[in-house]
C-alpha cells in the first residue's frame, strides 16, 4: 500500500525551506580609492539616499538583489535590500553607504519577485 505521507512531509520540507528570500551581493572595486584594515559592525553602518560633503575614500559599488524563491515565499522587502548593503560594506570597513537606489519589484526568469538595490561603499577620512 502507498503511503500518501511521505510525498506530503517532502512537500512541506521543500516548501518551508524556500520560503526564506534568496539575496546576492556584488561588489565593483572598480573606483576603489582606499581600503580598511578591519570590518565595521553592520548596524553602525548610515544608508543615505544622497551623497556627503565631507571627504571621503570610495571602497566599493555595491549592487544587492533579493528574490522571493517560491510562490509561498516572503516578498523581498527594502529593509531586507538595506540589511544587506549594510552587511557587505560592514566587510569591506566602510562607514556608509551614500547614493543608494532602488528598483522596482518586478519578476524574472530566475524568481517570482525580486528587488535590485545600488549603493556607494565609504570610508570617511
Amino acid at each position: 500500500m502507498w503511503d500518501v505521507r511521505v510525498p506530503l512531509a517532502l512537500y512541506a520540507l521543500f516548501t518551508l525551506g524556500a520560503c526564506s528570500p534568496e539575496v546576492n551581493l556584488g561588489v565593483d572595486l572598480r573606483y576603489a580609492g582606499g581600503r580598511a584594515a578591519h570590518q565595521t559592525d553592520a548596524a553602525q553602518i548610515a544608508v543615505l539616499e544622497t551623497d556627503l560633503d565631507v571627504p571621503y575614500d570610495v571602497l566599493a559599488d555595491l549592487e544587492v538583489t533579493v528574490r522571493q524563491r517560491s510562490a509561498l515565499g516572503e516578498l523581498p522587502t527594502k529593509e531586507l535590500a538595506i540589511a544587506s548593503l549594510r552587511e557587505q560594506a560592514g566587510r569591506i570597513g566602510a562607514h556608509a553607504v551614500v547614493m543608494t537606489s532602488f528598483g522596482t519589484m518586478g519578476t524574472s526568469w530566475w524568481s517570482y519577485n525580486e528587488l535590485r538595490g545600488h549603493g556607494r561603499a565609504i570610508r570617511l577620512r
